[in-house]
């Protein structure tokens, strides 16, 4: 989903473990939507990773902005702001006038989950949502 100015996230995405480096992710055991967690309200019994690609047009590069990945309950309400941060992209020489800049980002969840239930992680730049995805969260044993 784009922004008024743009910007995009092109991806989220919830793995086992995730990492950027030199411009790519690396993602192990991704896209899944169900987490067990030992106790509740509690943390889960090992981090849960997230992946986030964002898309920078040109008009945006070398211009500082936010963004956050926020935990938000069934009803909308936030449980916790995971990650909050600043960059700004520039733009790389010779490249052609005109080419957006992808951003990835990728870190190590570990919230604690007040209830059962279905949670939205919500990437937000500028305070505006551009891009979520959710996992059902539900007390017990290993994952499945």
């Amino acid at each position: 989903m784009a922004g008024p100015d743009g910007l995009d996230v092109s991806f989220i995405m919830v793995a086992d473990a995730a990492q950027s480096v030199a411009g790519k992710v690396y993602i192990l055991g991704g896209g899944w939507d169900r987490l067990r967690v030992p106790e509740i309200p509690g943390p889960p019994a090992v981090p849960f990773y997230v992946a986030v690609g964002l898309t920078v047009p040109w008009n945006l590069t070398n211009r500082k902005f936010s963004f956050s990945i926020e935990l938000e309950d069934s009803d909308g309400e936030t449980v916790a702001a995971l990650v909050t941060g600043e960059a700004e992209v520039g733009r790389p020489p010779g490249i052609r006038p005109g080419t957006p800049q992808p951003v990835h980002l990728a870190g190590p969840m570990s919230p604690i989950f007040p209830s059962e239930g279905r949670y939205v992680l919500v990437c937000k730049v500028d305070g505006e949502p551009l891009g979520h995805t959710a996992i059902e969260v539900t007390e017990g044993g290993p994952q499945p």
